[in-house]
């Protein structure tokens, strides 16, 4: 008989399905639930761009006990380090490739890693990552909800590279004012700091105070109010009716026109709306309404594309609603940066599921002219805590959490990471705090890795049958990300040959849900995937141990970042059973190092740390923990942290008890074919234990047309 999902905290990780197998043999899938070490950890986007001349400002995400100082070697002129924050701020340099040695120290230790500044016309080389305010609160949130999201943004999620707080559907309603010029203007019922003609500048000020980038959501078009009006359009001899077209409506909103973007006065229209955005400080735009059926509105983008590069401010462009269709893969690869490959992703009664969202990925990856900076959009994570007014589903909620299972939602991180796809959470970042499971999901470093590897490559799905698929993705460092889904609805064994992913020779494995080595996988990978769920490895070229995160940053050279240093592993204090394993060695090129750790015991070329894996009394006889608990000091070492190619170790995010060393099998959720000392069978007490009955139930679409007020 199988077991329906449940939730059960087990010794450090989250245990989210329990199947018992015909053989009564019992498997389960878990991901690491270990927090952040005291030492100073540096994470991703090891790559981030700017147009040269435009203001510059980028928080470097990092962990650690507080308070961690920064320090950078190689910062070009016109940009500043924060010492106290990690926020280097400026006027980006000449066009060209700058790459920057940072520090964060604190009193654990210290890390260090190379990230690279790129001064180009293309940006948004990695995906963007942050918070959007609409599945929480439609189009309701207010000034204090907003910054107090955005404060909560910062606190918990900034540190692992989550950077941008957007304001979405309208912000200029109830009151739906319009300036001279016939551009909306802020609700001061909702945004008070707005009164006195300043916009939304104070906002966006003290969202950058933070550190944070700031966006809001906009309808493609021109106020239907302005038209009527017949408004001077800003800097231009035009008027409102030369720009707008009343005959072009969006379906399911009555504020806006269309424009006629492939005139001067449509041009000179989008061009005064981005100034004033570029005055109130806007770094993201997500402009709605850009396509109905397959009726896709190229000359407005084309136009908005144009605005946006004579703002002065590098504005990431993302298109909405979705489906974007493939045949405009030319137009939008040319002007945005992102773009919806389906209609509205939720958890309950959405427009679109993730059966939906599966099968435009796997249409959107047999694109072959895809490039680095423009990458399609899987839509909004609905995950955690959804509310308190959200416009939709609310009442099939409990507490206002997701109903998607937790498998689910492993699956939904696995493809929006591997894809790889904007990350944009739509849960109440407030709700974060004592909410361990949401935060273990969306704060891995190394499944975040994989989506913001700086080698700027889109994903290939290699095989679909049977409700399995896998996917894979080229990293930096000759690496390899690999994804096996089940879409079905019982356990499934999920298998790929290592000749079928082009890998030769046999690779190191990182199971990068379980933070663990993988040993054993001889000939390819397979595992029994919980019923709708997913696994995720790192695969390094033979020789080396380990992963290494999101690699190097693409020198200007071209030159992949791939350090070749040892790694850190803090010294254990828990106790002296099997050894962690220290820093490994970072397999790569030639640009960019490592993140290094200082403090604690180096772990040298991969030589073990003391008190890694269990604590003292080591492994009982059936994989039991006796005595010590884990060595605190075999905590992840940043010696393969993000930016440098080289490979993490593995010391501190040790299997529970006694475990053993590497492999990770049924806990792990791997179950794969490994030799012995890379597999194990929990005794039947401890999963009886585990034990709960109740499905978590997933609902289907409901496709029916969203009322106003519910599309983003």
């Amino acid at each position: 008989m199988r077991i329906a999902p449940t939730v059960t905290l087990l010794s450090g990780a989250l245990t989210i399905a329990l199947a018992l197998l015909p053989s009564g043999v019992a498997s389960a899938q878990t991901i690491s639930m270990a927090p952040a070490p005291a030492t100073p950890e540096l994470h991703g986007p090891f790559l981030y761009a700017a147009r040269p001349g435009t203001p510059f400002l980028f928080t470097i995400p990092a962990t650690g006990q507080a308070p961690l100082s920064f320090s950078a070697i190689g910062l070009p002129a016109g940009l500043a380090l924060a010492d106290a924050t990690g926020t280097i701020s400026g006027t980006t340099p000449a066009a060209g490739s700058y790459p920057v040695t940072v520090t964060a120290s604190n009193s654990a230790g210290a890390a260090t890693a190379t990230y690279t500044i790129s001064a180009s016309t293309t940006y948004s080389l990695t995906p963007a990552m942050g918070w959007n305010s609409y599945d929480s609160y439609g189009a309701t949130v207010n000034e204090s909800e907003f910054m107090a999201a955005a404060t909560a943004l910062k606190a918990q999620l900034q540190p692992y590279g989550w950077n941008t707080a957007v304001i979405d559907y309208l912000w200029f309603d109830s009151e739906d004012d319009i300036d001279s010029n016939g551009r909306w203007l802020p609700s001061p019922s909702k945004w008070p700091s707005s009164a006195g003609g300043q916009g939304l500048k104070p906002i966006a000020d003290q969202v950058h105070a933070m550190g944070l980038s700031f966006g809001i959501h906009i309808m493609r078009g021109i106020p239907r109010k302005a038209v009527t009006a017949n408004s001077s359009i800003a800097n231009s001899t035009y008027k409102a009716m030369d720009a707008g077209n009343s005959s072009d409506t969006c379906p399911w909103d009555s504020h806006n026109y269309g424009v006629r973007g492939d005139t001067a006065a449509g041009q000179a229209w989008y061009d005064s709306i981005f100034a004033q955005y570029a005055s109130w400080g806007l770094d993201f735009v997500k402009v709605d309404d850009m396509i109905s059926g397959t009726n896709y509105h190229q000359t407005e983008v084309d136009a908005i594309r144009a605005a946006i590069d004579k703002s002065g401010r590098s504005i990431v462009l993302s298109l909405s609603p979705g489906p974007m269709q493939t045949a405009n893969v030319a137009d939008l690869v040319a002007n945005a940066n992102q773009w919806r490959t389906v209609n509205d992703f939720w958890d309950t009664n959405g427009l679109s599921n993730l059966t939906d969202v599966f099968t435009a990925a796997g249409n959107w990856q047999a694109q072959s002219t895809l490039t680095q900076g423009h990458w399609p959009d899987c839509d909004m994570l609905p995950l955690g805590y959804v509310g308190p007014r959200s416009p939709v589903g609310a009442g099939n909620r409990t507490n206002s959490m997701t109903t998607l299972s937790h498998a689910s939602q492993v699956s939904v991180m696995s493809l929006w990471s591997i894809m790889p796809s904007p990350l944009i959470f739509g849960g109440n970042p407030t709700k974060l705090t004592g909410d361990a499971w949401t935060t273990a999901l969306l704060g891995n470093p190394e499944v975040l890795a994989v989506n913001q590897d700086a080698s700027g490559t889109h994903s290939k799905r290699l095989s679909s049958s049977n409700n399995t698929q896998v996917w894979t993705r080229e990293l930096t460092g000759g690496r390899k990300a690999v994804a096996l889904f089940n879409l079905g609805s019982a356990t499934a064994t999920v298998s790929v040959t290592f000749a079928q992913l082009g890998v030769t020779g046999t690779p190191a494995v990182r199971d990068v849900w379980q933070r663990t080595d993988v040993t054993g996988m001889t000939t390819g990978l397979s595992a029994s995937v919980v019923a709708g769920s997913a696994v995720m490895y790192v695969l390094s070229p033979p020789g080396s141990t380990g992963t290494g995160g999101a690699g190097g940053a693409t020198g200007g050279g071209g030159a992949v970042g791939g350090g070749g240093t040892a790694g850190s592993g803090a010294t254990a204090t828990g106790g002296s059973g099997a050894g962690g394993t220290g820093g490994r060695i970072g397999s790569g090129g030639a640009a960019g190092g490592p993140a290094t750790v200082s403090g604690g015991t180096s772990g040298s070329g991969g030589l073990t740390a003391s008190g890694g894996i269990t604590g003292s009394g080591g492994r009982a006889s059936g994989g039991a923990s006796s005595g010590g608990s884990n060595g605190s000091g075999g905590s992840a070492s940043s010696g393969g942290s993000n930016g440098s190619g080289g490979i993490t170790g593995s010391g501190g995010n040790a299997p529970s008890g006694g475990s053993p060393g590497g492999g990770q099998s049924s806990d792990g959720g791997c179950s794969c074919s490994l030799a012995a000392e890379g597999t194990t069978t929990a005794p039947l007490w401890f999963l009886v234990a585990a034990f709960a009955l109740g499905a978590v139930r997933e609902r289907s679409s409901d496709r029916r047309r969203r009322p106003r007020g519910q599309r983003r």
